[in-house]
């Protein structure tokens, strides 16, 4: 017996069907043109089309202000943990790391290169459960540049509250939730999104940054990590990474056909109910993260014996369901749901996970 096949990989991340096949399309003839997708120019007008029709839509799903910019730059987000502080510490000596797991504690071990780095633990721990705290307790550094923050952590299944009203700078790594997530931009100085989950493909990373932040780069920071550079240059400084800007536009524009960010938050809220609901039910699981932390994109969780964990994963890819063992620093089981993923998909394994015997 056949099954149809689905990918709950933590990336590079599914994609919509519709999107692959216009990629399919694409790559054999680009629109009109006689050429690939593949054989697409930098410098040609189609794909200078393509980056203003991307910033367009970026803009208009998140009401972003005219005073921050959106930048595409060449690498995936962890680029950004050394770019950050080199573009953001100006004359100031230390930075702010709110510590919410594996994500956000290697980007602090990164700016510690360039500056001392006050790292808070934003994770408190209550019997066996553990939750992020809301961020009115965080402790910020009052000299700090910045405070970089990690909303959706991936390996460690955790959710965090967006800051408001800080006097700091707030920068945000939101590779995992982009487009997954309501926010509102000016509440933060910058934020940052490799697209190989929520937006598309691996080899691109987003940026959207305010104006005022664009003047405090360290005058050695290489030209293809300065956030002004990029922002001078409409985001061609140098040869891009055209398919990847390509896919992400087309990411865009199926975000914004399906009813925009609300519509994906909503959709994300659905399909992580089916799965904890599965999880909750069927004492053969364990989660230890709290109600009000899960991540409702990465759901994180362990068998009773690492037997159990072994037999759901094989049931599952007997099943055509695959990508689900946990990152190997945590071990279990790791049910990524981003954008691309179908609801039947995560009906279909909840119904495995909800069913094993212990």
């Amino acid at each position: 017996m056949t099954h149809q096949k689905h990918y709950f990989a933590a990336g590079p991340a599914a994609l919509p069907a519709q999107v692959k096949q216009q990629i399919q399309d694409d790559i054999i003839h680009y629109r009109d043109s006689a050429i690939s997708i593949l054989e697409l120019g930098h410098r040609s007008e189609a794909f200078t089309n393509i980056l203003d029709e991307s910033r367009r839509c970026m803009r208009e799903l998140y009401a972003i202000p005219d005073n921050y910019q959106i930048l595409f730059v060449q690498g995936g987000a962890t680029l950004h943990f050394d770019a950050v502080p080199l573009n953001l510490l100006g004359s100031h000596t230390s930075a702010t790391y709110i510590d919410t797991g594996l994500w956000s504690a290697k980007a602090a071990r990164s700016a510690q290169k360039y500056t001392r780095v006050e790292t808070f633990n934003g994770v408190s721990s209550d019997a066996n459960e553990q939750s992020c705290l809301d961020p009115s307790e965080w402790t910020v550094h009052p000299d700090s540049a910045y405070v970089h923050f990690t909303p959706n952590e991936t390996v460690d299944g955790m959710n965090c509250a967006d800051p408001i009203d800080s006097p700091i700078p707030v920068i945000a790594d939101m590779t995992s939730c982009l487009l997954m997530r309501d926010l509102n931009v000016a509440d933060f100085g910058l934020i940052y999104s490799g697209t190989q989950k929520t937006l598309g493909i691996a080899g691109l990373s987003v940026v959207i940054v305010r104006d005022d932040l664009l003047d405090r780069a360290h005058a050695s920071t290489p030209e293809l990590c300065r956030y002004d550079c990029h922002a001078e240059h409409d985001s061609i400084v140098n040869t891009s990474p055209v398919f990847a800007c390509y896919v992400m536009q087309l990411m865009l524009q199926w975000v914004s056909e399906q009813g925009g960010v609300k519509a994906m938050v909503e959709a994300s809220r659905v399909r992580a109910k089916v799965i904890y609901d599965a999880i909750d039910s069927n004492p053969c699981w364990s989660n230890t993260i709290a109600t009000n932390s899960r991540s409702s994109i990465n759901a994180v969780f362990q068998g009773q014996s690492p037997a159990h964990t072994d037999a759901l994963l094989a049931q599952a890819e007997s099943c055509g369901l695959t990508g689900l063992q946990g990152h190997r620093k945590v071990g279990g089981v790791r049910v990524s749901m981003y954008n691309g993923t179908p609801l039947c998909a995560v009906e279909k394994l909840a119904d495995l996970i909800a069913n094993m015997k212990c």
